[in-house]
């Protein structure tokens, strides 16, 4: 007696914590506010979740990009960015992600309840190589600008404006705009020619440090790219286009840096990156080196005491601070204005790691949810009919263990159903499958025990004697059953994508518990009945 109670109030705090575990509750996700903004909000909902196929979201198809140059080991570099993508769309808080590899140089990306193609583009996508240099200390700019000069009028690279554009462009009222007075350079101003490539630059005062109308960027871009341009540029530099702008005189000047092409310290040492909002500088994202990188850091800052030093994000200068004493392992970047989703997304890829290939959108679709609600429509609407034909086959064979039986399949479908939500399982339409396939397999077991009780009854034993004989004579059985289909079901998991997973997942659950079901739960059940009928001598099986 004593067991039979620890076995009922087992099945009874199962139940219990099967409820509380399928017990609408708010839950923080991201979804898709009145405004169109996507973001994380409080719902309250089932605590189960939905694939892809079922509740709509975006797929993408990454390719590699070769357009800036031939990748030799493609498998080898899809690979390596195959880790990286997958790391940040896990950090991108999307629940059971699909990210795997498609054919020699494709990534396929699912995100579930993601409807913002471009925000969910620029995560998977985006580069995120991290650097930091100092800004040209040595006027290298100034001494070839001659040159710069002479290549653009011999080679004819563009048209000329007049070189009263050049003194407009320099005017004393731009000049005190820009020019930090402090700093300010009378070599630096006497060295800049008006000629055809200087004329579009103008000098902030500050080394390595210019201004370039946003009107003209696109023909000195022109210009930069040119191969004798290059050729001619200070060797041991880089020009960098900064993301700030500034207002001057009705026009919008686009910081230009000149900068050291050794960079003092990458993003390789990185290992954190949060955004947060600060009085003065606005919308930062906050970082932090390994002890290695903190030591690199420190001693190479330590160098450049009142130097400006570039923070460089996939080839474009972020901010400039002036270094004011050697800096240690934490650091941040200035957004220039940036919003908060725009940190929160930098620091994500940050955090993740740089990409070690470019890689390319080759398709972005997004995926209704109509599809998903007709499925799940559908789905019940087999698992309802599935559980009716169970049923009644239960109960019009073998009477009242079928009804016992079906008791215990109620169960079951609470269980499985509760262990989903526990272990943040992804309910997709193969998973619904997988879940109408396990009612049939749950009744299996039940169906051998059975059949064994009938057999120890036919020879003439008791009841008593027939349910204890039937429940370990099946048990055999039943395990190479459950264990041969559970292997499976792993090893779809272990190498399957996706809805396969989603499949396998739904599948080991609905095993392991209409084992429970149906040996430990249909015993009791027996158990208890005979406890109330200690002479009964049939059993309507």
């Amino acid at each position: 007696m004593s067991n039979l109670k620890h076995r009922i109030g087992l099945i009874v705090g199962l139940i219990a914590l099967s409820a509380w575990a399928l017990i609408p509750r708010d839950t923080i996700e991201r979804v898709k506010r009145a405004d169109g903004s996507i973001g994380f909000d409080t719902v309250k909902r089932v605590p189960l979740k939905l694939g892809l196929d079922l509740q709509g979201g975006m797929h993408l198809t990454l390719e590699l990009d070769e357009s800036q140059g031939t990748i030799a080991d493609k498998s080898d570099a899809i690979d390596k960015a195959l880790k990286v993508v997958r790391t940040r769309v896990d950090e991108f808080g999307v629940a059971e992600p699909v990210v795997q590899r498609e054919g020699v140089d494709k990534i396929i990306v699912e995100l579930p309840g993601i409807d913002d193609p471009e925000r969910a583009t620029r995560v998977v996508q985006k580069s995120a190589y991290l650097k930091f240099q100092i800004t040209d200390m040595t006027q290298a700019l100034e001494r070839v600008s001659a040159r710069l000069d002479g290549i653009v009028r011999d080679r004819k690279l563009g048209v000329v404006a007049p070189d009263v554009r050049g003194d407009s462009a320099r005017s004393p009222g731009l000049a005190a705009l820009l020019t930090d007075t402090s700093k300010k350079s009378a070599d630096t101003a006497a060295t800049v020619t008006n000629g055809p490539f200087n004329r579009l630059i103008q000098p902030s005062g500050n080394p390595g440090i210019y201004y370039v109308a946003t009107t003209d960027q696109a023909e000195l871009d022109v210009y930069l790219q040119h191969p004798d341009i290059q050729a001619a540029l200070p060797p041991g530099k880089e020009i960098r286009w900064g993301v700030d702008t500034v207002s001057a005189n009705g026009r919008i000047m686009r910081a230009l840096y000149v900068l050291d092409a050794r960079p003092i310290i990458t993003g390789e040492y990185l290992t954190d990156a949060r955004p947060n909002q600060v009085p003065i500088d606005g919308t930062v994202v906050e970082f932090q080196f390994n002890n290695e990188g903190g030591r690199r850091f420190r001693a190479e800052t330590g160098k450049h005491i009142q130097h400006f030093m570039a923070i460089v994000l996939d080839e474009r200068v972020m901010s400039a601070p002036i270094i004011q004493s050697a800096i240690g392992t934490r650091g941040q970047i200035t957004m220039a204005g940036g919003s908060l989703a725009a940190a929160t997304d930098l620091a994500l890829v940050l955090r993740a790691g740089a990409l070690p290939v470019p890689l390319r959108v080759a398709e972005a679709r997004n995926i209704g949810a109509s599809l998903g609600e007709d499925s799940i429509r559908k789905g019940m609407a087999a698992g309802a009919l599935a559980v009716v034909l169970v049923v009644g086959v239960m109960l019009g064979y073998y009477r009242f263990a079928g009804l016992l039986a079906v008791c215990g399949l109620t169960l079951y479908m609470i269980f499985t159903l509760a262990t989903l939500s526990a272990f943040g399982a992804v309910l997709t339409l193969p998973g619904i499958a997988g879940f109408v396939l396990s009612i049939g397999i749950a009744v299996d077991a039940n169906v051998l025990i059975f059949e064994r009780i009938r057999e120890e009854l036919v020879h003439g034993k008791t009841v008593r004697t027939s349910i204890e004989e039937g429940f370990r004579h099946a048990m055999p059985a039943i395990v190479d059953t459950s264990v041969s289909t559970a292997l499976t079901a792993a090893v779809l998991y272990q190498y399957g994508t996706g809805p396969v997973r989603g499949f396998a997942v739904t599948l080991l659950a609905g095993i392991t518990a209409s084992l429970f079901t149906a040996v430990f739960v249909g015993r009791t059940f027996f158990l208890i009945w005979l406890n109330r009928n200690r002479t009964a001598e049939a059993l309507s099986i």
